[in-house]
């Protein structure tokens, strides 16, 4: 695990373990909240003592920012004085999809053996919730796009922006929708913002926050486009190779390369939405 400071009091911890997934923490002397846990047991342990080393308020909240397991897998770890807090859909699809999917990480992780769903009871549902600790208010607003349930933390005091998976060096919308993404991303343009935590990958700083927020809507718009003219040309999947991601504007090299497994995915998602859609026409 990696962990850096964005500001005084925000803390992020990076897994090395698994596709640069964050975590980050909010520390006040009256309390800590935490977003997000890592991927595997071992770097959620690490986070949690080297938070309770800091010497200051204890962890008062852990938030979901959304119900995949790379960001929600640690929430056993948390003691019961810990509330958990997270979106109604959220907190739906963990009790709906969580077990599911962690019995099929599992069959090739055995560093999740230990691992047990526990699903936050404190959620929100309409509107925004403000969580004030010490002195900081940490707003979480529902983003979707990336899944259904996403959300993002918002540290108004030091205009910081938990982001979760809303903001990655590709948008990935397999289990969300391509059409809300950018819509979420378009909103995160009216925050006045010094740095955005990504859910995977680097922190992005004030002058790098534009353009790459401007980058994954090009690019969720120049993919659409360029499946769209394979469907409209009757052309097979196969032809869906050719569409590699820098051709749709992103690098190929961020988390490891990983984003070109990402990037292939959003592909064959629209291309059997459209297929299936000019179907039923």
């Amino acid at each position: 695990m990696r962990r850096e400071r964005v500001s005084d009091d925000i803390y992020v911890f990076t897994s090395e373990l698994y596709a640069q997934v964050t975590a980050s923490a909010v520390v006040t002397k009256d309390g800590i909240v935490v977003i997000d846990t890592l991927p595997f047991p071992v770097e959620t342990r690490e986070m949690i003592e080297y938070l309770r080393a800091l010497g200051q308020g204890p962890i008062k909240y852990l938030v979901n920012t959304h119900w995949h397991g790379d960001h929600t897998n640690g929430n056993y770890l948390f003691d019961d004085t810990v509330e958990l807090v997270c979106h109604r859909r959220c907190q739906q699809l963990m009790e709906e999809q969580g077990q599911i999917a962690l019995d099929e990480s599992r069959e090739n992780t055995p560093l999740l053996d230990e691992v047990i769903i526990r699903v936050p009871d404190i959620v929100f549902d309409e509107g925004d919730l403000v969580l004030h600790v010490g002195n900081k208010s940490i707003e979480m607003t529902l983003t979707p796009g990336h899944t259904l349930d996403s959300t993002i933390a918002y540290v108004r005091e030091d205009k910081v922006l938990l982001a979760a998976d809303t903001v990655m060096p590709v948008p990935y919308f397999v289990w969300g929708s391509r059409h809300e993404f950018k819509n979420s991303l378009k909103f995160l343009k009216e925050y006045n913002l010094e740095s955005i935590v990504q859910g995977h990958g680097e922190v992005l700083l004030r002058g790098e926050i534009p353009a790459s927020l401007e980058s994954s809507i090009r690019y969720l718009d120049l993919l659409e486009q360029k499946v769209t003219e394979v469907v409209e040309k009757g052309k097979s999947k196969d032809a869906l190779e050719k569409l590699t991601i820098d051709r749709c504007g992103k690098s190929r090299i961020p988390l490891n390369g990983l984003v070109q497994d990402l990037h292939r995915a959003n592909v064959y998602a629209i291309f059997d939405e459209l297929t299936e859609s000019n179907k039923t026409e």
